[in-house]
């Protein structure tokens, strides 16, 4: 099982997140919301369909924004959000 740093602890790919977001990051910085997330893992599965249709819309002749990573966030104790896990993409 993976695990992710969320701030001074650890959490795993299955723990509940306080409500997550998963963010889709190119190489040169623009980011854009692609869904709220419930745990690392869903992200993971979230970010794949989202990769798979950005390479879609290439092949289709648009230009999308394809992202070179994807940040999942989540809010922290007090109501802070900070990033919990990086996934590649």
């Amino acid at each position: 099982m993976t695990e992710a740093n969320r701030g001074n602890k650890v959490i795993s790919e299955t723990a509940e997140l306080d409500f997550g977001f998963l963010i889709a990051v190119s190489e040169d910085r623009s980011y854009q919301p692609v869904a709220p997330v419930a745990t690392i893992r869903e992200a993971r599965e979230i970010a794949t369909g989202d990769l798979r249709n950005c390479m879609a819309d290439l092949d289709a002749g648009r230009e999308p924004m394809c992202p070179a990573r994807y940040v999942v966030w989540a809010r922290r104790q007090f109501g802070a959000y900070a990033m919990v896990a990086e996934i590649e993409a």
